[in-house]
């Protein structure tokens, strides 16, 4: 866990799992996810008020702090009039060597490292438009198998990301991933990747002749599943992962949600996510059942779930109220054990209905179905075993309180018997 002191100050949370603080003390910066240092760089020296220029257009729609520091490549800005020039401050360079601010030589056009960090300085100053064009100039002037290519690529997904032209900043980072993909240039690209599927995910539009009318979600959603399968066990595809399931689960979609989270589980069990993910994933289980005239695999699959999260974390499912949702669940399962005995009892299927209402009252003999089915075997003139009248008779005692938590289920139970009975035949 790490712990932030009072000299680490808040610039901004304009993302969706991320935060940036800077201490300007030690003189450097931190961008943490939750109580993960996600990255760690020394600020320039240019004394406490100046943070990091970040063009206002690229955290209006709650895009990654993490892509935002990645792909802005240029430093330092004044916070007053007495505060040096931003110039001066777009001229420093980190030397990892020194541990020092090296302030650079003036860019001269007309050379490769000259036109990009112009092109750099257009985009820092939110001069988006003129800055891709000079990166398409660079293009011209110094073409793709110039070794500072890749860096113009980056520098060109970063202008568009902050001109929200999200679909085509996708595909170029497909065709640089493609072609880079191993080198030093990945993990930004991905990042910045990762950027694009939180915005479409956050339901921002893809535009068609210039108008955002096209749904984002899908491309959103391609783009994690492409980080989660071709990069395996990295830190990326973790985030890629819990973001999907998160977005299933938010969606209602609890089917694909619990197949996420247990993706989650069993391939990152270091994860910082694997607790909530196992919780998650046990209550999507649960919420894809949808009533006791349905397959209850659902039910099952839920109440195996909540079990093995009890048996990990003893102490949060007693806080989480695990033990009265697994009643309920036994409760809804025999409900559904007493429904079908109540089917075959109305065609006339005596010792089927039997073999039913006995089951209910062996499997869930603490629950009102139970009670009931030993109801229905008395009216019949059938009698119920010893053993299981001894259930019973403890089981009553609790009666009342259960009634109030399943009632209606078994009044559904009773309702349904013949749309239940249709599935069952």
């Amino acid at each position: 866990m790490f712990e932030l002191d009072a000299t680490h100050k808040p610039i901004y949370n304009k993302c969706l799992s991320c935060n940036v603080y800077v201490d300007s003390v030690a003189g450097i910066r931190l961008l943490l996810a939750g109580d993960t240092i996600l990255s760690l760089s020394p600020l320039p020296d240019v004394g406490v008020g100046h943070w990091n220029a970040v063009p206002a257009s690229m955290i209006m729609h709650k895009a990654p702090i993490l892509t935002i520091l990645l792909s802005v490549l240029v430093v330092g800005t004044s916070a007053s009039a007495g505060d040096e020039p931003l110039e001066r401050a777009q001229n420093l360079e980190f030397n990892t060597e020194t541990g020092e601010w090296v302030e650079l030589q003036p860019p001269v056009p007309g050379t490769p490292d000259g036109d990009l960090r112009i092109a750099r300085s257009l985009h820092s100053k939110e001069k988006n438009s003129e800055a891709l064009k000079a990166v398409k100039k660079w293009y011209e002037d110094h073409g793709e198998f110039h070794a500072l290519y890749p860096d113009a690529v980056l520098l060109e997904c970063s202008v568009r990301i902050a001109k929200r032209d999200y679909y085509k900043a996708h595909l170029r980072l497909q065709e640089f991933l493609n072609e880079f993909s191993g080198t030093q240039y990945e993990n930004e690209a991905l990042n910045m990747e990762f950027v694009i599927a939180e915005v479409f995910l956050t339901g921002t539009k893809r535009k068609l002749w210039g108008m955002r009318i096209l749904k984002g979600e899908d491309i959103g959603l391609n783009i994690l599943d492409d980080i989660a399968a071709n990069y395996p066990g990295s830190r990326i595809a973790e985030l890629a992962t819990i973001t999907k399931a998160d977005y299933y689960f938010e969606e209602g979609d609890f089917p694909f949600a619990e197949q996420e989270y247990l993706y989650l589980v069993q391939n990152f069990n270091r994860s910082r996510y694997v607790r909530p993910s196992m919780l998650k994933a046990a209550r999507s289980a649960l919420a894809s059942f949808p009533g006791i005239r349905f397959d209850d695999a659902p039910l099952i699959e839920a109440e195996e779930q909540f079990n093995r999260y009890l048996a990990q974390y003893p102490a949060s499912a007693e806080q989480e109220g695990i033990g009265l949702i697994l009643q309920n669940i036994k409760e809804d399962r025999a409900a559904k054990e007493l429904s079908i005995g109540r089917y075959y009892l109305k065609v006339g299927q005596i010792h089927a209905a039997d073999f039913y209402f006995k089951s209910t009252i062996t499997h869930w003999p603490e629950t009102i179905a139970a009670l009931k089915a030993a109801e229905v075997i008395q009216e019949m003139g059938g009698t119920i075993p010893d053993a299981l009248e001894t259930e019973l008779t403890t089981s009553s005692e609790n009666s009342t309180s259960a009634d109030n938590l399943t009632g209606d289920s078994l009044e559904d139970s009773e309702k349904e018997t013949e749309t239940n009975s249709q599935e069952q035949s």
